[in-house]
């Protein structure tokens, strides 16, 4: 039997909180389905800092899991890649770390922290936490895993006043799943989605749990390639995502309230938000889900703890009907007092403190963990799995460079383990072939200090994070010589290094000498095709086309041919300008059309002509009104416009469009 694989991943965030929050996606099997493996492809989550006090770190613990089952780590916030360990000193109940945690400067002090937010975090802001030059209350970190742990708990690491990080407030999340089912006979593959709110921490004190509002917004894609984790770090809700291949969100589910009812044998009512099969019957599905979470801010029954308010109104904010709920405990008389309530004076939704992406893929691919952490000389390394299988068997090997001595890599499961006995930095680059045909290959450097060394950290993030990549970060001794690089993805080009708001380089490479910790953003920019055409083809020409950098001034000219007229800029059908020559930010590729109108003489003359005047007449681009306007001298008066001898109007100011090519006469007579 496989084993499912599921993602703690990416999540992008989307609107203002000030609550602690971050999610879980476990993608699980049905006993019906325990022949097929479940693939989680995608997400990750953000977590705000409401502790009261800066944060050095965050924890996430896995139980009954193992190192070797984490498999992507998120690493790209102010505390870099983290460190995994394991728990095993009860066999029946292992436990998994992953640890994010600032290291110290020469003075003691901490270098990396999450600040305290200083206000509610605004829906437009929520892309700042993948950003780690920005440092305004929130984080964004991430785990793949194989397998389905029990429980998950979240951690941020607070300073205990001497130094050390302690745990600080726990940090509740709900659990979506996914359940796959594979084909039967003609009966497409299909995958249920899920979500139920976290399990208490210790023995409840009422007989329902903590009450939230979740909402539910899906998208179905065809998407032939694999979605990775940093592919889904983009703009906010409302506007075009990479993953999503152009196709809308479904918005499944407006309010569901999430709460655990303990003595429930299935948690009760309100214990799962659960969406409908979806059938996968192309092979090519990918199912993705943005939940939404919201605090419930209604009546509480005082007794047993239930949210009494299920039903939110039009408005998204009040409740709907009355309530009758035991409001408090009369000492006096030993009884439950009693109140009701229109709930639809009531706000029952608090604000928004959480958004997750789940991902669900049934093709998965061959691929390899991004970063490693760093060993210690003489202490065993917690196995890892550098390799993550698709569907097939595959071979893994050291294509170059040197493992650090005293560990090895299996080729069949691609688990490196081992104990460090020699001090040193390790570079190499693990290879990976499947029975299918799929070769990858990753690099890696591995840092085992020597005893008494000190050794730093060096992280490094992608702004945006869908741009490109990095490498060279990771631990390092003090006083090395540390080469970073940045890599553009297509359609974007590198700008510049930064290190918090100042500029330390503007090439791709860059080189510098060790001494603290350090981290960097690799800063990127969109390139932008910007194309030109004209309608009709032979209305004119234009210049101004090519390749620019996002933020740059792009000018475009339109200049008409002969026997035509300049009419407008489009782009995407909409008009963009009436101004032959256009200037504009360039944001993204744009096809830009530059419209042309032919043009047509509209020509007058007065008879007799020394009648009156007209005015009026000349070259017009087509669909032009011209108006025509006669005016008699003394002793004459119009009597009427003629073209070809035919009366085409008796007003002096005659109205016409110009459709064609027009020659008419004012005429006068003596009175």
């Amino acid at each position: 039997m496989k084993q499912t694989n599921f993602e703690l991943g990416r999540v992008r965030p989307s609107g203002a909180r000030n609550a602690a929050f971050s999610f879980l996606v476990v993608f699980g099997l049905t006993q019906a389905a325990l022949a097929s493996t479940a693939y989680g492809s995608i997400n990750n989550f953000d977590c705000v800092n409401d502790t009261g006090s800066e944060t050095h770190g965050f924890e996430i613990e896995l139980d009954y899991g193992r190192t070797t089952d984490v498999t992507y780590t998120y690493d790209y916030n102010h505390y870099g890649t983290p460190k995994v360990s394991e728990d095993l000193s009860d066999p029946m109940h292992p436990r998994v770390f992953v640890r994010y945690e600032s290291g110290k400067n020469l003075d003691g002090t901490w270098k990396a922290y999450t600040a305290i937010p200083s206000g509610p975090i605004l829906p437009t802001q929520g892309h700042q936490f993948t950003n780690p030059a920005i440092n305004f209350g929130g984080e964004h970190f991430g785990v793949g895993f194989v397998g389905t742990p029990v429980a998950v708990k979240y951690n941020w690491l607070i300073d205990d006043g001497s130094g050390n990080l302690i745990h600080g407030p726990a940090v509740y999340i709900a659990t979506p799943t996914f359940t796959y089912s594979p084909p039967v006979g003609i009966v497409p593959a299909q995958v249920i989605a899920a979500i139920v709110p976290p399990p208490p921490p210790a023995a409840p004190v009422f007989e329902f749990g903590v009450a939230s509002w979740v909402k539910e917004i899906k998208t179905s894609s065809h998407n032939p390639g694999k979605v990775h984790l940093n592919d889904l770090v983009g703009d906010d809700p409302g506007h075009p995502q990479p993953w999503a291949n152009g196709e809308p969100d479904e918005v499944e589910v407006e309010w569901k309230i999430l709460q655990t009812e303990f003595a429930a044998a299935n948690g009760g009512k309100n214990n799962e938000l659960k969406g409908k099969g979806e059938d996968l019957p192309g092979g090519d599905e990918i199912i993705t889900r943005r939940y939404e979470f919201f605090k419930y801010t209604g009546p509480i029954d005082a007794e047993t703890g239930e949210a009494v308010g299920d039903t939110v109104g039009a408005d998204g904010k009040h409740g709907v009907g009355t309530v009758t709920y035991s409001d408090h405990f009369d000492n006096a008389s030993g009884e439950w007092v009693t109140v009701t309530k229109d709930l639809s004076k009531i706000i029952i939704v608090g604000e928004f403190f959480g958004a997750q992406m789940a991902g669900f893929d049934a093709a998965p691919i061959l691929g390899l963990i991004d970063h490693v952490q760093d060993g210690e000389l003489g202490v065993d390394f917690p196995p890892r799995t550098l390799v993550i299988g698709g569907a097939d068997a595959f071979l893994a090997t050291i294509k170059s460079g040197h493992l650090p001595t005293g560990l090895s890599l299996d080729e069949a499961t691609g688990v490196l383990s081992g104990t460090p006995s020699a001090a040193g930095t390790f570079a190499f680059t693990v290879e990976a072939t499947d029975l299918g045909g799929a070769d990858v290959l990753q690099s890696y450097t591995m840092i085992i200090p020597g005893e008494g060394s000190a050794t730093f950290v060096v992280a490094a993030s992608v702004l945006p994070a869908v741009a490109g990549r990095t490498h060279g970060t990771g631990t390092f001794n003090t006083g090395t010589n540390v080469s970073l690089g940045a890599t553009a993805k297509p359609g974007w080009v590198f700008s510049n290094w930064t290190d918090g708001l100042t500029i330390v380089s503007d090439m791709p490479r860059f080189s510098f000498a060790l001494d603290t910790n350090r981290t960097f953003v690799a800063n990127f920019l969109r390139l932008c095709a910007i194309t030109t055409a004209s309608t009709p083809a032979n209305g004119g020409v234009t210049t101004g086309a090519g390749t620019f950098n996002s933020g740059v001034t792009v000018d475009l000219t339109a200049t008409a041919n002969p026997g035509f007229a300049f009419d407008k800029w489009t782009f995407r059908a909409s008009t963009a300008s009436t101004a032959s020559s256009y200037s504009f930010v360039a944001s993204q590729s744009r096809d830009m059309v530059a419209n042309f109108l032919p043009t047509f003489t509209i020509s007058s003359s007065a008879s007799p002509a020394v009648g009156g005047t007209d005015t009026g007449g000349g070259t017009f681009k087509q669909g032009t009104k011209v108006t025509l306007v006669a005016k008699a001298v003394a002793g004459y008066r119009f009597t009427s416009w003629t073209e070809n001898g035919v009366v085409v109007s008796a007003v002096a100011r005659y109205v016409l469009l110009a459709n064609a090519n027009h020659s008419v006469v004012a005429n006068f007579t003596k009175r």
